[in-house]
């Protein structure tokens, strides 16, 4: 098996702590892997875990397209048109990833780009792409956006 070998290009400056030391690792290791599909699940559902670290939900049913907008938007930096919108990117990547192992919409695709996409989260055309390497990146950042405001505290 040959593994692309990709800078790393974030600050680790919380390497050894949560979620630094399981969420990210495990993250970058997929990414460097190429395990596309398998990470990108990976960062849909963590920013929605993370959502609700922040919100105080964790272990509350329902909530979760609120969950993944707050870390999304307020701490990845990410910005949809509105609710909906934003409720069809969570059911159509998230949901469709999660529990039919696709994106639900036609011609759409997960890819392992170069990581300077402005927005790893591609809707703006009939085909939705996903850009795992930015993504992983902008996630990352969130993380440590989050971290450095107190909303991740263990």
């Amino acid at each position: 098996m040959c593994i692309k070998i990709i800078k790393m290009e974030y600050s680790w400056k919380y390497h050894s702590c949560w979620p630094y030391n399981g969420i990210v690792n495990d993250l970058w290791r997929g990414v460097q892997a190429e395990q596309n599909y398998l990470v990108a699940l990976g960062l849909f559902a963590y920013s929605e875990v993370l959502g609700r670290r922040i919100l105080g939900t964790i272990g509350q049913s329902g909530g979760g397209t609120e969950a993944f907008r707050e870390f999304t938007e307020k701490y990845v930096g990410y910005s949809f048109s509105d609710d909906a919108e934003w409720r069809m990117v969570f059911n159509k990547y998230r949901n469709g990833l999660a529990h039919e192992f696709y994106i639900k919409q036609p011609g759409s695709g997960v890819y392992n780009d170069d990581g300077s996409a402005k927005c790893g989260i591609d809707i703006s055309g009939a085909h939705f792409i996903l850009k795992i390497h930015s993504y992983f990146l902008h996630f990352v950042r969130g993380i440590e956006s989050a971290l450095d405001q107190g909303k991740l505290l263990q």
